[in-house]
């Protein structure tokens, strides 16, 4: 059947945008080419794995913040963009440090002599995190500067003949390198399955003549650490006895070697097992050798290589040289099975039936904190210890992070069915309450140590996510608390019993949502059903360590956080329900705020202020401000010394942003909250009203109801719905909260 002349075209097109990106790409080169590159570009070539890793990282970026909890550095690679987010660590960034430390170490030593060692409990996204670090290596691989070289050896179709190699007898010299060569014109290809790094094909003191040469000429910067994989290394053994075998048949004459050497560039693969390797939990070794002259499929070896016992490598560590090899739970394996990483690890080296190694591989790996323990006992831990990087990643401790979790996984996970508004949220406020532990007062100043015992496991949430503190503590203590947040969130990392080290996992916490999902009493996925999920879970205490630790001043009571994430999921709820009924309208809480102010400050220089209506100069109004600090102040707080602390406050932050208008929702949030309130609480009949007259209407019950309240009731299911209510999401919302009013 003839091809249709518009597959020809498409065909013919694809063709030709293959053979431009494969020439642009450069994807083979010869050995003369490979190294104008190499002068060309020195950085993308004089590096080992460690480095190359840190150059992903870097070419990734970062992103820096401020958090309550300290100023926070996001690498941009862990976002995952180039998967559109998929794979994608939320939160974090603590973990991404410490792994880029330990890379900067490598880089500085010029040597990879650690092993890096992710644990922390089950579900922390170790393994995450070290799958974006890989995938965003392998994206880096196929960019211009993430270029990498491997080398193959080719034997061109013809004779020996006058003691050349060569085309029927033609002179190789003449023939230059056969890189190139057409596929027909190749008798054999060697390829080097180790991915030996082509500069290796120099002398060490070649090498070291082009690297000092390159540092000297600035080619290289003078600070370059000249990785030892490239100052100290060799070619791999089966590499090495074809290049002595060659340098022997060409009497010396290195160029004519080179000729047959073609320089390819390949690309770091996870799925093609290609300088990025993941080894699971088994039993066997992680590497083996294999004889390739036995092949017949090689039989056309020329002369001067068919007396050579040639081995070729395989495994887990010869896939991933050049890379990163990755370890699953580590220490679920049987210590006998990777002993042999004590050599390999300190002295890049491995030792086969038939052969030894020399690896440039960065090493991570995986492992929960049970198997840790248990092999801190082991009498051959401090051998290892001393061969290891320790890296802890406990549970997320934030809920803004925790929430972002199941935003990404959830609506993916129920296709097609309606989310309500907060029950992602719920579930992620009784998670991280479950993994906060006490602080221990004894360790803070005096002044602080009360502020510290008296902190709740949901002040102490609300404190690390987005700065609040207790709406109960007077302003100078809130300031105190601020000012020892970093010390709280750093307080318990040095030990074992880490803050995130118990509670429960996003993993087991995505299981309630999923199941919640499944209610028979909803249609969608309801907070209300997160709740009879969560307290399911907390009644199953056989099945979790974390639900049997002893409780200390109201932490570790996943039990009662039920109740706790409940009682928060009502206030938010009640809120959100009378700001959908806008009885009022938004922002109004806040210029009274802006107005309470204006006349604090004018109290405080004892100016007077122009009226509104009059013009004329008056007083500040105590009355205003009195009413204002009935509903903020503190019980023990005087009314001075809060108008004092308030400005203060105020002033601090024009200090710090001096172009910028006062942000009085992010200064003051709580006392926002607060005079909404209170202007709710004094219409809470007409709110109750109105709610009866919604639910009337969604059951057509609406004879009863005038045109204002069916006015109003249309107007309070319009903003329900932009708040991502569907009718029977927001009628289980509002029939659960009046039943709690009751």
């Amino acid at each position: 059947m003839p091809v249709d002349a518009a597959t020809r075209q498409l065909i013919d097109r694809f063709a030709d945008a293959t053979a431009k990106e494969h020439k642009a790409r450069r994807s083979i080169l010869s050995f003369e080419e490979y190294l104008d590159d190499v002068y060309a570009h020195p950085r993308r070539h004089v590096r080992n794995a460690a480095q190359y890793v840190m150059d992903v990282v870097q070419h990734f970026g970062k992103t820096e913040t401020r958090q309550p909890t300290g100023k926070v550095v996001r690498h941009n690679l862990f976002d995952a963009a180039f998967d559109d987010g998929r794979g994608r660590v939320v939160g974090q960034e603590r973990v991404q440090q410490q792994i880029v430390r330990i890379l900067e170490n490598f880089v500085r030593s010029g040597r990879i002599d650690r092993l890096i060692l992710l644990h922390g409990p089950n579900g922390s996204a170790k393994t995450s995190l070290i799958q974006a670090l890989t995938r965003a290596a392998e994206v880096y691989s196929t960019t211009d500067e993430g270029t990498l070289y491997r080398f193959n050896w080719v034997f061109p179709t013809g004779v020996v003949q006058k003691g050349k190699l060569g085309f029927g007898g033609e002179s190789s010299k003449a023939a230059g390198s056969y890189a190139h060569l057409e596929a027909s014109s190749v008798e054999a290809r060697l390829p080097c399955e180790f991915r030996d790094h082509p500069l290796l094909l120099l002398s060490r003191e070649q090498r070291t003549a082009l690297l000092e040469e390159m540092k000297s000429s600035e080619r290289l910067p003078r600070d370059w650490a000249i990785p030892e994989v490239l100052k100290l290394g060799d070619l791999s053994v089966k590499n090495r006895r074809i290049f002595d075998a060659l340098m022997t048949h060409c009497q010396g004459d290195v160029r004519e070697v080179l000729r047959h050497v073609q320089v390819e560039r390949f690309y770091l693969s996870r799925r093609y097992r290609s300088g990025v390797v993941a080894v699971e939990p088994q039993m066997s070794v992680d590497a083996y050798s294999r004889q390739v002259t036995a092949d017949k499929s090689l039989a056309m070896l020329p002369v001067a290589l068919q007396h050579l016992s040639l081995f070729e490598t395989a495994g887990a560590l010869n896939d991933a040289n050049r890379g990163v090899l990755e370890f699953n739970d580590l220490l679920k394996r049987p210590l006998d099975a990777w002993k042999y990483l004590l050599v390999a690890i300190e002295q890049a080296q491995a030792s086969l039936d038939h052969v030894s190694v020399f690896l440039d591989v960065l090493m991570i790996a995986s492992s929960n904190e049970v198997h840790l323990d248990a092999f801190k006992q082991h009498h051959d831990w401090p051998s290892f210890k001393g061969r290891m990087e320790l890296v802890t990643a406990p549970y997320l401790l934030r809920v803004q992070d925790e929430l972002q979790i199941y935003r990404d996984q959830i609506p993916r996970a129920l296709t097609g069915v309606h989310i309500a508004p907060h029950a992602l949220e719920v579930a992620a406020r009784w998670a991280v309450l479950t993994r906060l532990e006490p602080s221990n007062p004894d360790t803070y100043e005096d002044e602080h140590k009360r502020l510290v015992a008296e902190l709740t496991p949901v002040e102490k949430m609300r404190l690390y996510d987005d700065g609040s503190v207790p709406e109960r503590l007077t302003q100078k203590e809130r300031k105190e608390l601020r000012q020892v947040a970093v010390d709280l969130y750093n307080e318990h990392t040095a030990g074992d019993e880490y803050e995130g080290r118990h509670g429960a996992s996003a993993r087991e916490v995505r299981v309630v949502l999923l199941n919640a999902a499944q209610s028979s009493s909803f249609d969608h996925l309801s907070p209300i059903a997160v709740l009879d999920e969560l307290r399911a879970l907390v009644g199953a205490r056989s099945s979790y360590d974390w639900l049997r630790r002893d409780v200390v001043r109201g932490y570790r009571d996943a039990e009662a956080f039920v109740e706790t994430v409940e009682e928060l999921y009502v206030r938010d709820l009640d809120e959100e329900i009378r700001t959908a009924m806008g009885l009022v309208k938004a922002g109004s809480h806040v210029e009274l705020f802006e107005r309470y102010i204006r006349h604090v400050s004018a109290w405080t220089r004892r100016e007077k202020l122009a009226d509104a209506v009059t013009g004329k100069l008056v007083d500040a109004d105590a009355d205003l401000m009195k009413r204002v600090e009935d509903v903020l102040l503190a019980s023990n707080e005087s009314p001075d010394e809060f108008r004092k602390s308030v400005i203060a406050q105020i002033g601090a932050y024009k200090l710090e942003h001096p172009e910028e208008q006062v942000d009085y929702e992010l200064l003051f949030g709580g006392y926002m909250k607060r005079l909404n309130e209170d202007f709710y609480n004094q219409r809470r009949r007409l709110v109750e009203r109105l709610e009866q007259a919604y639910l009337k209407t969604l059951d057509g019950e609406v004879k009863d109801l005038d045109a204002k309240d069916r006015e109003q009731v249309a107007s309070f299911r319009k903003n329900l719905s932009a708040l991502g209510y569907s009718d029977a999401s927001a009628r289980a919302a509002v029939a659960f909260l009046m039943a709690r009013r009751d």
